[in-house]
C-alpha cells in the first residue's frame, strides 16, 4: 500500500519535483472544486446534529483537489482523523467501522477513492449532509459512533442543465433533464481518473527516480443516475444506482506484482406518500454490494507465491417509516426495518491477467456466511425553535447468523435507545444534553487502520458479541451577536470492540484463518469540545479545539491492560477561516485558509532486543516491548492550507480555483520503520507542500 501512495504521489511532479529528504515522501496534487459564495452562511444546527453547508465543503482544500462532506467533518470537535489526506474519521473514541456513511438512507461500505484521499461519490450531485454523533434517531442503524447523511438531489423538472469539473485526479460532468416537465426528472453523473496514464507520463519524464515502480495500471470511475417521478402533490416516486470502482496494480522492485480494488454498486427504490390525518409513509427497497480485494504474486527463492484476499458483502434492506406531524415542531415516528446480509470475508485465491482489474480463479478457502437483522423503533419529537427541543427514541433488535461455519443459527436480541434535550434559558444561553445506548452487528477489522477501503467487514456471531457503545454528552451554548460558542463534555464506554492481532501479515494470517486472529475486548474515551464560530457576509471562521483520551483493553492483547488507542489524539486544534474580498453582479472573489495542530498517533515500537537460544543450538534475535501495545507518540502533526477562488457569471457560471495544501511544507509523520543498515529509526511522511489549479463551468 505505501508502493500505490508513492504512485498517487509522483502524479503532483506535475507541478512540483518529487521531494525525498531524508523521510520516505509521496506527493499528492491538490485542486480546488467549484465554490458558491452566499451572504448567509448559517449553520442549521439541532441537538446533536449538524447541518453541514455545502459552500464551505466545496471551498476546502484538499489533497487530491475533491474537498468533501469527511474532510469538513474532520475539522469539527470531537472527531479525530487517520493517516494524512485519508477519509478516516474516529468519533469520541470510536473505531473507522462505527461510523456509517449513507446515500439517501443506504450504506455505502466503501466510500473512497484513490485510497481515502477523495471520495467515492461527486459533491456536485449532493443536496443536503447531515452529521449525527449523538441523540441517535431510528433512522441510525447499525453503527456507534456517527452518521453521515448525505441525500441527494432530483434535478430539474423544467429546464435541462450541466456541467463540466477537472482536477488534476478526477474528470467529472453532471447533467440533469426534465424527462416529463414537471412530472420526471433525471440526474446522472460521471466522473473518472486520469492517474494510470499520469504517472506513466510523470515517470517518463523523472527516469530513474521511479524505477522500483513499473508496469502501472490504474482506473478509478464513480456513475449516478436517479429518477424522480412526482405522481401529484402527495406521491413521488425514486430510483437510483450509484457504482464505483478501484483498482490498481504495480510491479514494485522488479519482482513483486502487487493489486488492490475495491468498489460499491447501489441500487435504491423509494416511495414518499402523504397520508390522511397527518400521516405519510416513507418505504425503500435497496441492494448494496461491497467488495475488495488485494493481491500480490512474488518469487521468493525459486517459489511463485500467488494469493489475493477478497472480501464481500451483498445486502439486501427493505424499510418502512409511518410519521404523524401534530402541528408545528411535535412529531412520531414508527419505522421497521429488515435487512439482509451475505457476507464472504478473508476468502484467499489467486489471480490471473494483465490488466489492473485481474481475474480471480476459484477460490482456495470460503468464508460465506448470513445475517438476518430485525429492527422495530418508536421516536417522539417536540421543538420550539426559541424554547427547547426533546426527542426519545426506542428500538429493539434481533440479528440472526450462521456465521460459526457449522450450520447453526445464533440470535442476538438488543435493545437501543436514545435521548436528547436542548433548554434555551435565554435568548444568548442554552444547555443541550444527549444520551445513546447503540448497538451495531457488522465488525470491522482494520487490517491496516488508516481509513482506507481494503479492510474486512464481518458479521456478529457466537465469538464476537454485537458492538455497543453506551454515550453521555452535556454541552453549554451561547450566542452574541455574529458569534457562537459551545462548550461540551462527554463520557464513553464501548463493548465488544474488534482487534485485528496479525494485521501486518495479512496474506499469511488469510492462509492460516484469519478467525483465529481476532480480539474482542472493550474500549473508553472521554473528552472536552470547545467551537467558536463567527458568521459575517464577508469575514467567517470557525475554531474547534478538542482534548481526549481513548484506550483499548483486549485479553489476548498487551496482557490484557489497557493502552492507547492508535488515533487517540489527545489535543485537536482546528481553525477555519473565509474571507469575500469582492463581489458583484459579474464575478466573486474570495480566499480560504485551514490550519490544524493535533498530537501525534501512537505506534508500537521496542524497547530493545535479546538474543534466545534455540534447544538444537544456535541464536536468534527478539525484539522486547516492555511498556505494551502502542507505547510511543509521534511527532505532533501541523498543516496549513491555503485557497483562493474567482466566479465569473455570465451565460455560463465559471469558476476557477488556486489551492495550496501543507504550505508550511511540513513532513507530518505517517508511520516509523526500521533501517537494518544505518540502525535507526526513520519517520515516513506523504504530503509535502502542494500547489494547484482547477476550473469548472456550469450551464
Amino acid at each position: 500500500m505505501k508502493q500505490l501512495t508513492v504512485i498517487l504521489g509522483v502524479l503532483s511532479g506535475l507541478f512540483l519535483p518529487l521531494v525525498l529528504s531524508g523521510q520516505d515522501v509521496a506527493t499528492i496534487q491538490d485542486s480546488l472544486r467549484a465554490a458558491r459564495v452566499i451572504a448567509d452562511r448559517q449553520v442549521s444546527r439541532d441537538a446533536g446534529t449538524r447541518v453541514l453547508p455545502l459552500p464551505d465543503i466545496r471551498t476546502m482544500v484538499a489533497a487530491t483537489g475533491e474537498a468533501d462532506a469527511i474532510k469538513y467533518i474532520q475539522a469539527l470537535p470531537g472527531v479525530s482523523t487517520g493517516a494524512e489526506g485519508s477519509s478516516a474519521i474516529y468519533v469520541r473514541g470510536g473505531n473507522i467501522g462505527s461510523n456509517v456513511t449513507t446515500i439517501d438512507g443506504v450504506p455505502l461500505y466503501g466510500g473512497s477513492h484513490l485510497l481515502g484521499l477523495a471520495s467515492a461519490y461527486p459533491s456536485a450531485i449532493i443536496s443536503s449532509v447531515a452529521f449525527r454523533n449523538g441523540g441517535f434517531r431510528g433512522a441510525d442503524n447499525n453503527l456507534t459512533a456517527s452518521h453521515i447523511a448525505l441525500l441527494t438531489g432530483s434535478g430539474s423538472f423544467t429546464n435541462p442543465s450541466w456541467s463540466l469539473s477537472a482536477s488534476n485526479f478526477l474528470l467529472g460532468g453532471v447533467f440533469s433533464v426534465p424527462l416529463v416537465k414537471d412530472k420526471v426528472s433525471l440526474v446522472a453523473s460521471l466522473r473518472v481518473s486520469p492517474i494510470g496514464p499520469e504517472f506513466n507520463a510523470v515517470k517518463g519524464l523523472l527516469g530513474g527516480v521511479l524505477d522500483s515502480l513499473s508496469c502501472v495500471r490504474a482506473f478509478a470511475y464513480d456513475v449516478f443516475a436517479k429518477v424522480t417521478w412526482r405522481l401529484n402533490g402527495n406521491h413521488r416516486l425514486t430510483f437510483n444506482v450509484f457504482d464505483s470502482a478501484d483498482a490498481y496494480r504495480y510491479v514494485y522492485g522488479g519482482d513483486s506484482d502487487e493489486s488492490m480494488a475495491w468498489d460499491n454498486l447501489i441500487v435504491n427504490a423509494g416511495e414518499e406518500l402523504s397520508l390522511a390525518r397527518d400521516w405519510r409513509l416513507e418505504s425503500r427497497l435497496s441492494y448494496n454490494r461491497f467488495t475488495s480485494r488485494q493481491g500480490i504474486v512474488r518469487d521468493m527463492s525459486g517459489t511463485v507465491n500467488n494469493l489475493a484476499i477478497v472480501n464481500s458483502l451483498d445486502e439486501l434492506t427493505a424499510r418502512a417509516d409511518f410519521i404523524r406531524t401534530f402541528g408545528e415542531g411535535k412529531e412520531l415516528r414508527l419505522g421497521a426495518v429488515s435487512r439482509a446480509a451475505l457476507f464472504n470475508p478473508g476468502t484467499s485465491s489467486t489471480f490471473t491477467g494483465v490488466g489492473a482489474w485481474v481475474t480471480l480463479d476459484s477460490p482456495r478457502t470460503d468464508n460465506r456466511s448470513w445475517s438476518l437483522t430485525q429492527t422495530l423503533y418508536a421516536q417522539m419529537s417536540l421543538a420550539r425553535t426559541d424554547r427547547y427541543e426533546v426527542m426519545a427514541c426506542a428500538k429493539l433488535n434481533a440479528n440472526e447468523a450462521n456465521s460459526d461455519g457449522d450450520g447453526r443459527l445464533r440470535l442476538h436480541v438488543n435493545p437501543e435507545g436514545g435521548l436528547l434535550g436542548r433548554i434555551n434559558l435565554a435568548r444568548w444561553l442554552a444547555v443541550e444534553a444527549t444520551t445513546d445506548w447503540a448497538v451495531q452487528y457488522y465488525h470491522t477489522l482494520e487490517g491496516i487502520p488508516l481509513g482506507w477501503s481494503l479492510d474486512m467487514i464481518v458479521p456478529t456471531d457466537s465469538k464476537r458479541g454485537p458492538e455497543q457503545a453506551l454515550q453521555f454528552y452535556g454541552a453549554l451554548l451561547t450566542e452574541f451577536g455574529k458569534h457562537r460558542i459551545t462548550v461540551g463534555a462527554y463520557w464513553k464506554k464501548m463493548y465488544n470492540l474488534v482487534w485485528f492481532v496479525d494485521a501486518g501479515q495479512l496474506f499469511s494470517s488469510a492462509i492460516a484463518g484469519w478467525k483465529d486472529n481476532i480480539a474482542v475486548g472493550a474500549g473508553s474515551s472521554r473528552g472536552i469540545e470547545f467551537l467558536y464560530e463567527k458568521e459575517g457576509e464577508r469575514l467567517n471562521y470557525k475554531l474547534a479545539y478538542t482534548w481526549s483520551r481513548t484506550d483499548r483493553s483486549f485479553q489476548r492483547v498487551n496482557d490484557g491492560n489497557p493502552f492507547p488507542a492508535k488515533f487517540d489524539r489527545r489535543h485537536i486544534l482546528n481553525v477555519q477561516a473565509s474571507y469575500v474580498i469582492a463581489t458583484s453582479t459579474r464575478r466573486d472573489i474570495g480566499v480560504t485558509g485551514y490550519f490544524t495542530c493535533q498530537s501525534g498517533h501512537w505506534e508500537t515500537v521496542p524497547d530493545g532486543e535479546y538474543l534466545a537460544h534455540l534447544p538444537l543450538g544456535g541464536v536468534f534475535t527478539l525484539d522486547y516491548f516492555s511498556r505494551g501495545v502502542n507505547n510511543y507518540e509521534m511527532p505532533p502533526y501541523i498543516r496549513l492550507d491555503l485557497g483562493c477562488y474567482s466566479k465569473f457569471k455570465g451565460r455560463c457560471l465559471q469558476t476557477l480555483n488556486v489551492g495550496v495544501y501543507n504550505v508550511l511544507n511540513r513532513h507530518n509523520p505517517f508511520a516509523i520503520t526500521y533501517d537494518d543498515r544505518s540502525g535507526e529509526w526513520r519517520q515516513i511522511s506523504l504530503l509535502p507542500v502542494m500547489p494547484s489549479i482547477s476550473y469548472s463551468i456550469e450551464f
